[in-house]
């Protein structure tokens, strides 16, 4: 179920954040290696006290390895979803033809690959934080915090919906309605720095996000999470009692609930369509072999 467009997402971005938000916004670029905070976490950054609570739960598991290495599987498994189950165009090829220079394509594939490595890394968190809330996993084990895992520097230019020109809030306002979401992700953002290459990705994507086969693929990816997480070690544990014995408000801790359920299934699909931009600059699949018609297994 994507984000519902009736309920107001209230965001706390990086620049408006102070004290104890800003610190928590600055451990978790760290300590996932990105330049930039993401939504998920400015969503829990309206409730200050919640996302405490939350980061203090979830850091020692997001320090393991395993973590990491769990969020390579779900990025294997949404890239081997996305080349072998649906049409990819060679978008590299296209955008060469509008005379992209040889610095915007470097830039767009960063840009790629940075989403490409964080939207796993976030939907294993969402995974991770529901179960917490849940009662956490059924068996509880330790690891050491000693994470090794690439470090991206380089912070995406984004066109907020505020500064976008009329042509590309007519895509953002389509991913919205397409998607069913209040806002436009920061991923659509990144790409709309290139609104050549974002009107023809959005272009390939959109059929594909309307088909019953990629509502399969991302449920699979939503359990495959849920699954992994499961067996992480260091697992947050965060239930709803100990949140109130906290001194967390019902109202608190039914937002970041709420949050966490929704962001889990969006990032399901998130995880997927990064996946498709990644092959699509890669050169596509549909010049090879087509892609299958029938639903994949989830990858072990």
């Amino acid at each position: 179920m994507p984000l519902s467009r009736k309920r107001r997402l209230i965001l706390v971005p990086e620049a408006d954040a102070s004290g104890r938000t800003l610190e928590i916004y600055q451990e978790i670029k760290v300590a996932l290696g990105v330049p930039h905070v993401n939504v998920i976490f400015q969503a829990y950054g309206a409730h200050p006290a919640a996302l405490d609570a939350i980061w203090n739960a979830l850091r020692p598991c997001v320090e393991t390895n395993e973590f990491f290495r769990c969020a390579e599987r779900l990025r294997g498994e949404a890239y081997t979803r996305a080349h072998n189950y649906f049409p990819v165009p060679d978008l590299c090829a296209s955008i060469q033809q509008v005379h992209f220079s040889t610095g915007a394509q470097h830039e767009l594939t960063e840009v790629v690959e940075l989403l490409h490595y964080n939207n796993p890394l976030l939907l294993m968190i969402a995974a991770a934080q529901l179960q917490a809330f849940e009662d956490g996993p059924p068996v509880t084990r330790n690891a050491e915090r000693n994470a090794e895992h690439p470090v991206f520097t380089q912070k995406p230019i984004k066109i907020s919906e505020e500064e976008a020109s009329a042509p590309i809030r007519k895509v953002y306002d389509d991913i919205k309605r397409t998607l069913g979401v209040p806002v436009v992700n920061t991923d659509y953002q990144a790409f709309a720095r290139f609104p050549d290459f974002l009107n023809m990705y959005w272009g390939a994507l959109k059929p594909m996000v309307s088909s019953p086969l990629y509502s399969e693929n991302r449920r699979a990816l939503h359990d495959s999470a849920l699954t992994l997480a499961a067996d992480l070690p260091n697992a947050p544990q965060l239930t709803v009692e100990r949140m109130q014995d906290s001194g967390l408000r019902a109202e608190e801790i039914s937002a970041t609930i709420h949050i966490t359920e929704e962001f889990l299934d969006l990032l399901s699909g998130l995880v997927l369509n990064i996946a498709f931009a990644k092959i699509s600059l890669e050169g596509g699949n549909t010049g090879k072999t087509g892609p299958r018609t029938e639903i994949p297994k989830r990858a072990a």
